[in-house]
């Protein structure tokens, strides 16, 4: 008999006395945000009781998940959908269909509100693919050598600027990546409370930030960070070409020589990558984001969104 069988199953909306619980669940099912400001700014800024679900084994919280609104922009239209996230079982739950159960509660629930379609990151594309969820969203990964290419020196058209305190560009950081969405037909916003809290985990993991401006105009940033395997690109943002490129080549010109080696993630969208060599080294596509249709028919759903260029590279 399973071991469900004898429990008392309850899936309802959280309370105020829950919190303590599910933050405590959250930090155990993801270490990345056991320490630092993340956890406190998720419950203080995008948690809503009426957008999460918590599954009760015998009064006790087995599994919750989340699904707050992103504001995407789809064609020229602006649509709010649910963002499934936080997915977590407590270890003593694991393995029972617990997880599975929940979600099919909130796909009934949030087609009754409406919605077209949901989004979310998967940690194991096939433990969503019997909900309907496909991938909608590409990235590309790019291997590059310094040494190979971007020898030019930067611009002198440009100011580059190294923020050793990511955190404090955030105002100019969402300005350039206002600009840099606009050339997307699919994208998800992202505010500057938003950047806040993505720059001051990169700092945390002791990221840096540089920026290029034409005077006080900010139009290109690189979030990386540096090991001994060589540089990290974790986003490159631009509205000018020209000064997405002076940023690549002042990266080159800093650090060819103790690491020369760099991995830099794009969209996939051959015209947005055209700063990246695709000789270089060779890339390789990574799956990244899925939806799946509420109350849209299957085809409307996946054609909405996968017809068209997507960048979805949202931080929570």
């Amino acid at each position: 008999m399973p071991e469900t069988a004898h429990k008392k199953i309850v899936i309802r909306p959280p309370q105020t006395a829950d919190l303590p619980a599910m933050q405590a669940l959250w930090r155990a099912a993801f270490p990345e945000d056991r320490e630092g400001a993340f956890v406190p700014w998720y419950f203080g800024e995008r948690y809503r009781a009426d957008r999460a679900w918590l599954l009760l084994a015998d009064g006790k919280l087995a599994a919750m998940a989340y699904a707050p609104d992103v504001t995407m922009q789809i064609a020229g239209r602006r649509i709010l959908l649910p963002y499934v996230q936080g997915v977590a079982t407590a270890a003593a739950y694991r393995r029972q269909g617990y997880c599975r159960r929940l979600l099919g509660h909130m796909k009934r629930e949030l087609a009754a509100l409406g919605y077209p379609v949901w989004l979310l990151k998967p940690f194991k594309a096939e433990f969503y693919r019997p909900l309907g969820f496909r991938f909608f969203a590409y990235l590309r990964r790019y291997n590059l050598d310094f040494n190979e290419c971007f020898w030019q020196p930067p611009s002198g058209d440009f100011r580059l600027v190294h923020y050793l305190n990511p955190p404090a560009a955030a105002p100019d950081a969402a300005e350039i990546y206002a600009g840099w969405l606009r050339q997307f037909p699919v994208w998800a916003r992202r505010s500057e409370a938003d950047f806040r809290l993505l720059l001051a985990d990169h700092l945390a993991d002791r990221g840096m930030l540089l920026t290029a401006y034409r005077g006080e105009k900010p139009l290109a940033y690189a979030l990386y960070t540096t090991t001994a395997d060589g540089v990290f690109l974790r986003e490159l943002a631009y509205s000018s070409g020209r000064a997405g490129q002076a940023i690549l080549s002042r990266l080159a010109a800093d650090y060819r020589e103790d690491t020369p080696k760099c991995v830099a993630i794009m969209p996939n969208n051959s015209a947005l990558c055209r700063l990246l060599p695709e000789t270089n080294a060779g890339w390789q596509v990574l799956p990244f984001a899925m939806c799946a249709p509420l109350t849209a028919a299957g085809r409307e759903c996946y054609n909405l969104i996968m017809d068209s260029a997507a960048y979805f590279y949202e931080y929570f």
